[in-house]
Formats: structure tokens, sequence, C-alpha cells
């Protein structure tokens, strides 16, 4: 057959095939025409062909099609159902290659009807494509923001839950769908806060206590990775969007927040590998920046209402801390006490640990020998989980000032008296190990003001070192020798265009230095 004769038959066919499915036609006839399109859509997909379907298709139909039960096939179909959701898959996949389609109202209508049919039992590759199709629609600004809405998200999350087992393609298109919802946001609220506010004034609670739900529950295997995903998408979210969601949904707040710290404890009180203990740190000191000090740090009733509230509860005698949890039933006030407990003891060993794997790499005896996995890590940890870190433990300085300048608040607070000691005698071993970093580092070879005015972990370690200077004398008479070379950064500074913006950072530290050196 010449092309010629080829090209007229296809032309016959796609004719044919558009008169069977336009609307008004018998089912039976529409049957037909998906069969007819599907074997077009073997030969030719341009934008042309594609548009022609797209505009004559029966989009209700092709809706029943994608759902539709082997009771409701016409015998004379001569296909199963099966079958025929795997057509009308196939038929969306292949419009959604086409960005012109894929923003059309006819197919972002369909996005609820594909995500009713994920399944991780799908025997069919049904599931595996309608996500290829989320992973495109969230990469187009027209019709992303349709990701977050609450319904179709969660369908996206119970998928990710239900294949953790498994993981595979399909797992990791519905895990990038999900971060990239977030990442969505982000963009839009850049651009329109007080709209993408009202689009997705449900998406957060009810994304966050979806996901926390299962986070929170002692048996889930797959704790670890619920919390990669937590942390990787809620740096997405930009503060003020998060404050706002927060003040807006309180209960829903106190519900996810609950579930997070209750996942957070089990993790924390429990070995685990360390990116998962340094993805603890990040989602705490991130959700420490979105929601404040409370995070931490919450306002609790007063002793006696607590005592009040658990006597109705059965005890029994706690192995571990986790068992406790399941079989106590805690409180909100209970878990807040252990949480704030649990995050301010480890973040004063994570930064002892940090300091130690720092004054490694100055003396040489870790940075040779560190490649790869193990080279990623430790630069992840030394960017972003060190400056998490001293956030928690800045915030944590505050507390104790508060609870210490206040009676009331002490009696009703946290930590009593000899917890509040403990919490001291941690952060003291804390900065020790800072100043002693920094002692090192300062006469070490990377310990010149040239080199230490571009040394994040200099600069952001004399800070916080200086916050806990001011309200703790114990290491005055050490942090003394620290002076001398801070005066000749700031000097430096103020003497360089490129290095001027660090003086309002670093002049402060360097009087409250200063002070101390006249003592």
């Amino acid at each position: 057959m010449s092309d010629s004769t080829s090209s007229n038959s296809n032309s016959s066919d796609l004719e044919r095939c558009l008169e069977l499915l336009r609307p008004g036609t018998s089912d039976e006839s529409k049957f037909i025409g998906l069969t007819l399109m599907s074997d077009l859509l073997q030969i030719s997909q341009d934008q042309g062909t594609m548009t022609r379907f797209f505009d004559n298709m029966d989009f209700p139909f092709l809706d029943r099609m994608m759902q539709i039960e082997e009771s409701s096939v016409p015998k004379e179909a001569g296909v199963n159902a099966t079958t025929i959701r795997s057509i009308a898959i196939d038929i969306m996949t292949c419009f959604s290659t086409h960005w012109e389609l894929l923003v059309r109202k006819e197919f972002k209508d369909r996005v609820p009807t594909m995500l009713s049919l994920l399944s991780a039992s799908d025997a069919t590759e049904n599931s595996k494509k309608i996500l290829k199709i989320m992973v495109r629609i969230s990469a187009y600004p027209q019709v992303s923001m349709i990701l977050t809405n609450p319904g179709y998200q969660s369908s996206i999350v119970a998928y990710i839950c239900d294949t953790f087992g498994s993981k595979g393609e399909s797992h990791e298109d519905a895990v990038m769908v999900f971060k990239r919802t977030f990442l969505i946001i982000q963009e839009g609220f850049k651009q329109n806060p007080k709209v993408v506010l009202q689009i997705t004034k449900d998406f957060l609670p009810t994304i966050m206590t979806r996901i926390s739900k299962p986070f929170s529950v002692l048996s889930e295997t797959y704790k670890p990775e619920i919390l990669q995903m937590l942390t990787e998408s809620v740096a997405y979210l930009p503060e003020q969007y998060m404050q706002q969601h927060v003040k807006d949904h309180a209960v829903e707040t106190r519900n996810w927040v609950r579930n997070l710290k209750s996942g957070l404890i089990q993790l924390l009180s429990t070995r685990q590998a360390p990116t998962t203990r340094d993805d603890c740190f990040k989602l705490i000191g991130l959700l420490l920046q979105r929601l404040g000090a409370d995070w931490i740090f919450p306002e609790i009733p007063t002793t006696d209402a607590i005592l009040a509230e658990t006597r109705t509860k059965k005890k029994s005698s706690p192995a571990t801390l986790v068992h406790s949890m399941e079989s106590l039933s805690l409180t909100d006030a209970e878990i807040d006490k252990k949480f704030a407990a649990l995050v301010v003891h480890l973040a004063c060993v994570e930064a002892r640990v940090l300091m130690d794997e720092l004054a490694d790499e100055l003396s040489g005896s870790a940075a040779t020998t560190k490649a790869g996995d193990e080279a990623r890590q430790a630069k992840i940890r030394k960017e972003q989980v060190l400056p998490l870190v001293y956030e928690i433990l800045e915030v944590s300085i505050g507390y104790l000032v508060l609870v210490s300048e206040n009676d009331e608040l002490l009696e009703r607070g946290l930590f009593d008296a000899t917890a509040l000691l403990k919490v001291q005698e941690s952060l003291q071993a804390a900065f020790s190990a800072v100043l002693d970093y920094l002692l090192d580092l300062q006469t070490s070879k990377d310990g010149t003001p040239e080199k230490l005015v571009s040394n994040m972990n200099y600069l952001a370690s004399m800070r916080i070192l200086s916050v806990w200077l001011t309200e703790d004398g114990s290491l005055h008479a050490q942090a003394v020798a620290l002076f001398p070379t801070l005066e000749e950064v700031v000097r430096l500074c103020k003497s360089k265009s490129s290095h001027k913006s660090l003086v309002r950072l670093l002049q402060p530290i360097l009087d409250r230095f200063q002070e101390l050196s006249l003592d």
C-alpha cells in the first residue's frame, strides 16, 4: 500500500472514529469508537489529531469508562471492563502529552476520577499511568494549583502510604507529586499571597492531619520515610503562609502537632539511622521557624489541672518512654512535657556531636576519609542540621530565662526546678563544646580573619555562644580569648565593601564579648 493510500485510510478511520465518539451517539457506538481511537493512537499522536479527538470527545462518557464495572459492559462490545478502563486511561495519557490540552477544563475535570482509581493492588499499569499524568500536571503553572485540592492530595497520600513496602517507580512518582505540591504553593504565594491562601485554605490542615496520623502510630514501620517526606515538603512552605493557616485552623493544628510530637518522641527515643535523626532535627527546626517557640514550649494547664485529668486514666508502669505513650494514652500536656525535655536534651547532645565532627575536620582526621554518601551527609549536617540545632538552643535559652524570672510560670511550666537544672547543665555542656571548637578554629590554618569572615559555621557559632554568655557566666573566663580574633574579623568587614553587610550581625556580638573582656 502506498503512503498516499495509507494516509487516506487513516484519515477515513479518524473521521469514522470521531463520528462514533461524538456526544449523542449510543454507548455501544462509543465503545467501538474508543477501541478504534486506541488503535489510531498507536499510529499518530500529533497535536492536530489529538486536538480533534479532544474537541469531539464525550468526556462524561470517558469518565464512566474509566470507572466501568464488568456488569455494565455490553456483550457486543467485544472487550472486558479492565480493557475499557485501560483504554480510557491511555487516552487521557495521550492528551496529557500536549500541554495545550492538559490545561483545558475538560481535562482538569477528569483528575478526581483518575485519582479515585489509584490502587496499590492494581494489576494493570493504570495507577502508574495516572501518576505520570499527575507529574505532568505538576510541571505546568497554568494547571498545577489544582493539586492543592485536599481531596486530590489525600488520594495521593493514601497511595504513598499503601506502597511504602513495594516502592518502585509509581511510589516515587507519587512522592514527587506530593512534594511538588508544596513547591507549587511556595511559588504561587510569592506571586499572589491572598489568592493562594484562599485557594488552599483547607490544604494544610487536611494533609498534615492525613500524613501525621500514620506517623504517630507506634507500629508504623515506615515512620522514617514519612518523616523524610514531611521534612522535604514543609521546607517549601513560607513562614507567613503556615502561620496564617495555623491561626485559621487552631483545632486541626493542635491535632496534627500532637501527632507529629508523638511520632518524633518515638523516633528520638529509639536507635535510628543517622539520616533519620538528622531529619528529626530538621523537621523540629523547620516547624520552630514557622510555628514559633510554642511548637517546643507551649503554654500548658496548671500542674493541679494536669493531675486531675490524668487521675481519671488507668495507669501501669511503663517499661519505656515509647511504650508509655501507647499504654497510658498521654494527654496533650504530658506529650508536650516529654517532647520539650527530649528535644532540648538531644539538641544539646547533637550540638556536641556536630562540634566534634567540625573539630575532626580541622585536624584533618575525618575530611580525607569521607567520600560519596558519607561526604554528602556530612555537608548536609553542617549546612542544614547545625543551623536548626542552634535555633533550638536559642529558643531553649529564651525559655530558661523566661521561667527563671517568673515564679508563676515555673509552677505551671514544662519543667520543675530539678528538670530546669538538668536543662541548664545540658546547655552548659553544649556551649562548652561550641567554645572549644571556636578556640581550636581560630588557632588553626583556617583561623585567619580572611577565612573566618566567610566561614558560616564560625559566624553562627559565635552568635549563638554570645547569646548564651549573655545569660550564663560559667564560660566567661575562657570565652575572652575569642575577643581579639573577633575584633579583627569585624575590622576586616568594615574595610571591605563586599563584607560590610556582616557588620550588622557581628557588631552586637563584638559588643557582648567586649563587655566580657572588661569584667
